[in-house]
């Protein structure tokens, strides 16, 4: 029995070497994917190489290169019209942007002053420009002087075109008809709104049928679609803006309810301003 000890350690030698050899293969393997990994973790996010390339195209002053980076249509705050191609970009661009904001985006770092936001997309600073993953804008939010300006005019106007008794607003909302009605909201101050109805066939300069005020707004979720509410005695009045949904939905409803029972329901199907 002793000389049968020997001879099976010295058989089960080689067959240590060799586990051992395979244990540091293996090792030296899972070392390696580890530091391709690492690299990999340390990688800039997709969105800033986006990013980077856009404020390339803002550094280099082209207004052409500009004007194709965009996802139209363009919208702009009521009463100032939406921007639908790049020939609109062109000819209202010192309306949305000026030297001061392309200069804090040509001089923006992609890793500190833009943030992604998920399926909204990549926020610059506070908000004041966005844009998709594609790297084209979806919203500016900045204000130019000459965009406040035109803004301003256009809101003076605005109160020539409304029955004297309604010419009291800070600002217009929107303007829609449905299949029978003529619809107005109007901010009066920051947090109230008024809304004004007519028939269809009526013009907004004439007496409204009916006029609510102290309205609210309420935003749902982070996409954009909202709902302002107004209150009629036992009758409660919603206008839905939808900013996103299926590509069927109409821009926008009336819905009338009684005591929580729908006793009208309208979709809008032109929107005049706003959205």
């Amino acid at each position: 029995m002793n000389r049968i000890g020997p001879k099976l350690i010295s058989c089960a030698e080689p067959l240590v070497r060799i586990s051992m050899k395979l244990i540091t293969a293996t090792i030296l393997a899972c070392v390696i994917s580890l530091s391709f990994s690492c690299s990999l973790w340390s990688a800039e996010p997709v969105f800033e190489n986006t990013v980077k390339h856009f404020i390339k195209v803002v550094a280099s002053k082209d207004r052409m290169a500009l004007a194709h980076v965009v996802s139209y249509p363009l919208q702009r705050r009521t009463p100032l019209s939406s921007i639908d191609n790049p020939g609109q970009f062109l000819e209202v661009y010192d309306e949305i942007l000026d030297e001061k904001i392309v200069t804090a985006i040509s001089t923006s770092r992609a890793s500190s002053d833009w943030s992604e936001m998920g399926w909204r997309g990549i926020m610059f600073q506070n908000g004041s420009l966005w844009l998709d993953e594609e790297g084209r804008i979806t919203a500016i939010n900045y204000e130019t002087e000459k965009g406040k300006h035109k803004r301003a005019e256009l809101i003076k106007a605005d109160r020539s075109n409304v029955h004297s008794g309604l010419r009291n607003f800070a600002e217009p909302v929107l303007e829609w008809e449905t299949a029978k009605f003529r619809i107005r909201i109007d901010r009066l101050t920051d947090d109230k709104f008024r809304y004004s109805a007519w028939p269809v066939h009526k013009k907004t300069t004439e007496q409204p049928d009916l006029v609510l005020r102290n309205g609210s707004v309420t935003f749902d979720g982070s996409g954009g679609n909202h709902h302002y509410d107004f209150e009629n005695g036992p009758y409660h009045y919603r206008c839905i803006v939808n900013v996103i949904g299926a590509e069927m939905d109409p821009p926008g409803e009336l819905r009338v309810t009684r005591l929580d029972k729908v006793v009208l329901s309208q979709p809008v199907v032109k929107v005049i301003t706003g959205r």
